[in-house]
């Protein structure tokens, strides 16, 4: 893949260290880039790792993660998504761990890893932690990717309810995570809708949609329908610079990461394969003015006058 000075779709990013922290162990990273080829558009490449370790270890193993994965999918053909995620996520995973080894102060870091890929106007999703990926559309939000913790793994298991998340002990208990030394189960889930249990990997986004990712510093804090109240500002610097005072008002005891893409509700993008048969539509429609044209010439240069 080609890296692109510019992105097809709007966005922002916003990265702070918070109230009670004393420095940011989260990373993430925006890339656009170039269509690679008749059938892979152009794309925009949205990574974010919240990690843990300590000061040095945390910061390490996130911006790590997010080199890794970034590079590892601009050195893609982007032909295969889900399994390049898979692949740059498990890459980041071995890398982080190796990394640790090194040193006292880096043994034992870690990171979550949130990626999501969108190709012209379809998206694929990868993740491996409780850093989260909604979609925002028609003024309702959903949690399209699935947290990796102590209280989803119970909730499926019929254990608690989600009314039993808030304030529970185990709340940031991590059951997968970038680091670890067998590399974990990469999600390649896509979960949206009235039929969640579905898989809706490369799913078609619609203008007016909105794609937001953030890491616990921030949806611990902030209420799924604030989110969408917030992301109706336009401006998207100011809309998460909003959310930052809403966690800062309510304590922000962690670091908080965002990420916004906008799907512009003009035009959507033109899928890759809809582009190549508008192309084989002109061509044809020029192939046949030439030979029109080549045969009035020929008629008019030979008809008997």
């Amino acid at each position: 893949m080609k890296r692109s000075n510019n992105s097809h779709l709007p966005y922002a990013t916003l990265s702070d260290q918070g109230i009670v922290r004393d420095h940011n162990e989260d990373s993430l990273a925006i890339t656009a880039f170039v269509p690679a080829s008749d059938l892979v558009p152009e794309s925009l490449l949205c990574v974010l790792c919240d990690g843990v370790g300590g000061h040095l270890g945390g910061e390490t193993a996130s911006r790590l993660a997010v080199e890794q994965i970034t590079a590892e999918v601009e050195a893609s053909d982007g032909s295969s998504p889900l399994i390049q995620l898979a692949n740059a996520i498990q890459s980041a995973s071995e890398l982080v761990w190796k990394s640790a080894q090194t040193s006292a102060e880096l043994r034992g870091m870690a990171t979550t890893a949130a990626c999501a890929w969108i190709f012209g106007n379809r998206i694929f999703i990868a993740n491996v932690g409780d850093s989260r990926i909604y979609l925002i559309r028609k003024g309702r939000i959903y949690q399209i990717s699935v947290d990796h913790t102590w209280l989803q793994e119970a909730l499926e298991a019929g254990l608690i309810t989600k009314a039993d998340f808030k304030g529970h002990p185990n709340a940031h208990v991590i059951k997968r995570y970038v680091g670890s030394e067998t590399p974990p189960a990469v999600d390649s889930r896509l979960m949206f809708g009235e039929h969640p249990e579905k898989n809706l990997q490369g799913m078609l986004l619609e203008p007016g949609d909105q794609l937001f990712m953030c890491s616990d510093g921030v949806s611990d804090l902030v209420q799924e329908a604030e989110i969408v109240t917030l992301l109706k500002n336009p401006d998207l610097d100011s809309a998460l610079e909003a959310m930052k005072l809403l966690v800062y008002q309510r304590g922000a005891t962690d670091n908080l990461s965002m990420i916004v893409v906008n799907i512009p509700a003009g035009k959507a993008p033109v899928p890759a394969k809809k582009r190549v048969l508008r192309l084989a539509f002109f061509a044809f429609i020029l192939l046949l003015a030439s030979i029109v044209g080549i045969y009035l010439g020929w008629m008019a240069l030979f008809s008997p006058r």
